[in-house]
């Protein structure tokens, strides 16, 4: 009598094998995403690690032990926005004004997405209440937005060794319409405002063409 056709991915027992790497990375990151969602649309108070599990469609023991708790999957999901920001890539020969013109409209462009713009809200909001929450939001901004940014600056003379001050300063410049739009109510600039913006930004940081 022949054996029973075991079924694609089983083992002998039935049982399923352990997904691959690259599944194992494909439900971390689409957790993280229904995870960012979440955050945005109830606040960091309000969510709980058993929802964000059965959204994402995982159980809550996988959940922890990819995040051991509520801190350090907000931190998780910080971190996964922070590394869509754009970085300037280090060639020499390329024109630095057209570059950090870019670099604005493309920052803007990451940083007026849904998810990223409700999370910058969400800090806004809650961050006062929740060190935990400020400590993860420092991190993606320092770590990934402007730690890179000085390091550019700094291989064309324009960052002292050490200091991150015109650094911040230019992101502060750049992303002025976005803060404008979260604390004072202004609309979102359009696409030409940007770029317009961009170009000023440039100006006043580099001096006239």
């Amino acid at each position: 009598m022949a054996g029973k056709k075991l079924q694609k991915g089983t083992g002998p027992s039935g049982q399923r094998g352990r997904p691959s790497a690259e599944t194992t990375q494909r439900r971390r990151a689409h957790l993280l995403e229904v995870a960012r969602s979440i955050f945005v649309r109830q606040g960091y108070r309000a969510t709980t690690m058993d929802e964000v599990a059965a959204a994402a469609g995982i159980t809550k023991r996988t959940l922890y032990a990819w995040h051991h708790d509520k801190q350090a999957l907000f931190s998780a999901c910080v971190i996964a926005g922070a590394e869509r920001f754009p970085r300037l890539e280090p060639d020499a020969d390329q024109d630095l004004r057209a570059a950090l013109e870019r670099y604005v409209i493309d920052l803007h462009g990451e940083l007026s997405q849904a998810d990223s713009y409700g999370m910058g809200l969400l800090s806004l909001g809650e961050a006062r209440d929740f060190p935990e929450m400020r400590e993860a939001i420092e991190r993606g901004h320092l770590d990934y937005l402007i730690a890179p940014l000085a390091a550019f600056l700094r291989r064309h003379g324009l960052e002292e060794e050490g200091s991150v001050e015109r650094a911040m300063l230019f992101v502060a410049m750049a992303l002025s319409p976005l803060h404008n739009t979260m604390l004072v109510g202004l609309p979102l600039p359009s696409p030409e405002q940007v770029r317009a913006h961009a170009a000023r930004c440039v100006e006043i940081f580099l001096g006239p063409a």
